[in-house]
């Protein structure tokens, strides 16, 4: 149906990661001659964020874009005839159909027009609201990612540039991790820090890991085997506070199972992959409906 619309030449698209990139090479399949333009504020092109893991093995983004997850590279799209705008989409404007965007990593601002919008904006990692896990003085309306609005030692599990951060403070000194979330995200993000040679903590509020997918006593099973990678698992915790010391992580304070008074874990690094929530705000500012729990 979204391709039966699209009559016109001009096709904008807000976001490259794999579900924008799909809907453009299925664009390009029909060959009608659609002047394509895709906004993208990662500084490479679409790659494959459901194997994001497997970064810790290719450690390849000085390859750009042509490391082993890239799914496209700028040659190829400029081949297609899609022209490729590193930047970060900041207002939409419906009456004379254009985009704002500012140049990731220049600052510089653009715009672009459009006869057809399509928002591919994906989502953001929804970081729990937890005295010291952010800096509301520096939220970014724009990016609600972005690293600066989090304090040093507070990362999310999201992009390749995430990973390289997690890495740089790995190098840096950083011995000991707790991971926020027990579900697939989660898992998978504590997977992450355990190759990296990390004392590692999984944090899960729920009474078992993976409730979403598991029973009690399945996810008791999981518990064990991963604990027997030595990971250390938390469920039932409240999250209390992130404690820091001159800006940067020293610890978490959490309520354990079971437990009256907190207790603070010593961590240095504390990754955050407990669920995704929609990357809308482009969408409100613009006036368009979005779903009861957010979305276009």
């Amino acid at each position: 149906l979204l391709f039966a619309t699209i009559m016109s030449k001009q096709v904008v698209v807000l976001g490259h990661g794999p579900i924008a990139h799909s809907f453009i090479e299925k664009l390009l399949e029909r060959e009608a001659g659609h002047q394509i333009t895709v906004i993208c504020e990662e500084p490479r092109p679409a790659y494959n964020r459901v194997n994001l893991t497997q970064y810790f093995q290719d450690k390849d983004a000085a390859q750009h874009d042509q490391m082993k997850l890239s799914y496209t590279n700028e040659a190829t799209l400029k081949e297609q005839g899609v022209k490729l705008v590193y930047g970060r989409a900041t207002g939409i404007d419906r009456a004379t159909k254009t985009v704002s965007y500012s140049s990731v990593g220049k600052g510089e601002a653009g715009t672009v027009t459009y006869d057809a919008l399509v928002m591919a904006t994906g989502s953001f990692c929804f970081v729990p609201p937890v005295p010291g896990m952010t800096l509301p003085e520096k939220k970014n309306t724009h990016w609600p990612d972005d690293p600066a609005s989090r304090p040093e030692g507070v990362y999310v599990y999201r992009t390749i540039e995430d990973l390289e951060s997690m890495m740089a403070a790995v190098k840096a000194g950083a011995k000991k991790a707790a991971v926020i979330g027990g579900g697939l995200l989660g898992l998978e993000a504590a997977k992450a820090v355990y190759d990296l040679k990390m004392e590692s903590h999984v944090l899960e509020m729920a009474p078992f890991l993976m409730p979403t997918q598991l029973n009690e006593k399945a996810g008791q099973v999981l518990t064990e085997k991963i604990q027997s990678l030595d990971i250390k698992v938390h469920a039932g915790v409240q999250i209390k506070e992130v404690v820091l010391e001159a800006g940067k992580v020293t610890g978490i304070k959490v309520v354990e199972k079971g437990a009256e008074e907190p207790t603070i874990l010593e961590v240095d690094m504390i990754v955050v992959s407990c669920g995704v929530r929609p990357r809308d705000e482009l969408a409100r500012q613009a006036g368009l409906e979005v779903g009861a729990r957010g979305g276009v």
